[in-house]
């Protein structure tokens, strides 16, 4: 079972809904993709939380991002250079210009991380975070997949 979000695109004041869906390989093919929706997942961590950047799973970004941008984004990424990155956080609809590099062994988005998603957002260590490239818009589309439930004091 895994928790799923669901967004009333129609009316934007409701809150999302939280449904738990099983998906296995037997599930129709539009399903799976459903699911795949966010192919660029990120379990958030004290570092993404206390410095101005987000650390990005190398190899998601390495299949899911890299390969959509155009060739001169790639390349200036693989050199290192901060390549600006139009980010749309979908549960809120606001856009953030962000930068995309490659920073050693792994892939950071920053330049307004802190600002635009931790303190805007009230992220959390432990939430769950996705991306996904939108190749007709050209921008990463963000989205906070999953919090950890809140208890009231005393529990």
């Amino acid at each position: 079972m895994r928790p799923t979000r669901f967004n009333n695109f129609l009316n934007p004041e409701d809150p999302p809904q939280i449904v738990n869906l099983r998906v296995d390989d037997n599930a129709p093919p539009r399903f799976r993709d459903l699911m795949n929706q966010w192919p660029v997942k990120k379990l958030l961590t004290a570092r993404d939380i206390n410095y101005s950047q987000i650390v990005m799973p190398r190899d998601q970004v390495e299949d899911f991002i890299l390969p959509k941008l155009l060739p001169a984004e790639q390349s200036s990424i693989n050199r290192g250079v901060q390549v600006p990155v139009t980010v749309r956080d979908l549960d809120t609809m606001t856009e953030y210009q962000l930068r995309l590099w490659e920073n050693g062994s792994s892939y950071v988005l920053t330049s307004g991380w802190s600002a635009s998603f931790v303190r805007r957002r009230q992220l959390l260590v432990g939430e769950e975070v996705g991306f996904n490239w939108d190749e007709r818009l050209r921008m990463l589309h963000f989205t906070v997949l999953s919090r950890p439930p809140v208890h009231p004091q005393g529990e």
